[in-house]
């Protein structure tokens, strides 16, 4: 009976993976899988991870973070890591060209690797990819604005042929791209990276710069301006600047044994989340402004409004409670006005936001987060186009944090890179 199950399951497994490009095995067992306790989540959190996610699922979600590494050996792609699978552009010629974002690579990166640590050798493919392409001077240096790659892997630009400037040289925000990379290294090192990685001088010297962008960007009241040129401070931006801060520490205490300079960084972190408290919670509305002298929120708008709602309590510690606790009741507050959530996209956009199934399993309401994950898996495992956009890859940090880690139930083997067909559809 235990063998019929097995290759029931098999049998459900077969089409998800041979539409992800991958051919099955005989074995069962990958060495390396995480052994991780279920509740430990894939950033340092107050909100335990779930089992929402069932095995087969995660399992294709991993596979599908394989597929997104690009794979061309000599190529100056080769290691960078694609927002979605589908190119996001078409030239005027045909050519199509796929999009890297550092800071989306970054967060599914850390989610995967909780579920499959081997992924730590693609990990550290990307951090020196990163590293590679970080300005090393200038008020932008040690941040990674977007890239383009072509299809074949042989071109690189920050402004492919015939596209909207406003895709030319962008970057969502400095300050979170920046904290991204330094969660990152941390999520490396904490799945078994080789610590000999960041002890390279060379990569050294680029957080170091990293770090030093990201403190000019702090203000006088804890919080930072999301660019040089975009002085605005933004509540998600905040709590992930302020894990950023806390990772980076981490990383010069343990690894760069720089003890002072860590403490530094650690009272970065703490004037941060002094600055979320004192600048942007409304204790009249009990709700978060989404960003310093924003209007106070409505609630009218899936993102930023109701999203924003979602950060703190994602992102602050277990001894954090006042901020979980107050995360956790605007949340409830203003996802009760959109009840339809958990059953379609409310995103204008189009965006999936696993994030809120993450912040409704936070907050206690676990229906509507095993809703959404069932809605999330009809759609994202369809066999002729499994994750297709508007998934992205942050998407799997979340996803990933309503699965437990534990054996696949298929093997991993390495993904066949092939391109897939052009969608034309721009992030």
């Amino acid at each position: 009976m235990r063998n019929a199950r097995r290759s029931a399951a098999r049998a459900r497994l077969r089409p998800i993976l041979a539409a992800l490009g991958f051919s099955l095995g005989l074995g069962l067992t990958l060495p390396g899988r995480s052994s991780a306790a279920p509740t430990a989540p894939p950033l340092e959190s107050g909100c335990a991870a779930a089992a929402l996610v069932d095995p087969a699922f995660r399992d294709a979600a991993v596979l599908m973070m394989r597929r997104l590494v690009v794979r061309a050996p000599g190529q100056i792609s080769d290691g960078a890591i694609r927002r979605t699978l589908s190119p996001a552009h078409v030239d005027a010629s045909g050519r199509a060209w796929h999009h890297i974002a550092a800071y989306e690579a970054n967060l599914g990166l850390i989610g995967a690797l909780r579920i499959d640590p081997t992924l730590r050798e693609e990990a550290a493919r990307w951090l020196r990819w990163q590293i590679r392409h970080l300005p090393v001077d200038g008020q932008d240096r040690g941040v990674l604005f977007d890239r383009w790659i072509s299809a074949d892997g042989r071109e690189m630009t920050v402004c492919p042929p015939d596209i909207e400037p406003r895709h030319c040289r962008q970057i969502d925000a400095t300050d979170s791209t920046i904290a991204s990379m330094f969660l990152l290294a941390q999520a490396y090192l904490r799945h078994g990276g080789d610590p000999a990685l960041l002890r390279d001088p060379v990569i050294e010297r680029a957080f170091r710069r990293a770090a030093t962008t990201l403190a000019q960007l702090q203000q006088p009241d804890g919080l930072s301006h999301a660019k040089l040129d975009h002085p605005v401070s933004y509540l998600m931006d905040a709590v992930e600047v302020a894990a950023g801060w806390r990772a980076l520490a981490a990383l010069q205490q343990e690894v760069w044994k720089q003890p002072a300079v860590a403490e530094l960084s650690r009272e970065r972190e703490r004037r941060t989340w002094r600055g979320i408290e004192q600048v942007l919670w409304q204790p009249q509305a009990g709700l978060w402004l989404t960003s310093a002298g924003a209007a106070p929120v409505q609630s009218g708008r899936w993102y930023p409004d109701v999203m924003a709602q979602a950060w703190p309590l994602l992102w602050s510690l277990p001894e954090d409670r006042l901020t979980r606790e107050r995360g956790r009741q605007a949340w409830q507050r203003v996802s009760a006005r959109w009840p339809e959530w958990p059953r379609r996209n409310v995103d204008p956009a189009g965006f999936w936001w696993p994030a809120a199934a993450v912040a409704a399993h936070c907050s206690g309401d676990g229906r509507a987060a095993a809703e959404w994950v069932a809605r999330a898996r009809a759609a994202w495992l369809r066999p002729d186009t499994p994750f297709a956009w508007p998934f992205q890859v942050s998407d799997l940090l979340w996803l990933l944090w309503l699965a437990e880690p534990g054996p696949p139930q298929a093997p991993l083997p390495e993904p066949l890179d092939v391109a897939a067909p052009a969608s034309g559809r721009k992030p």
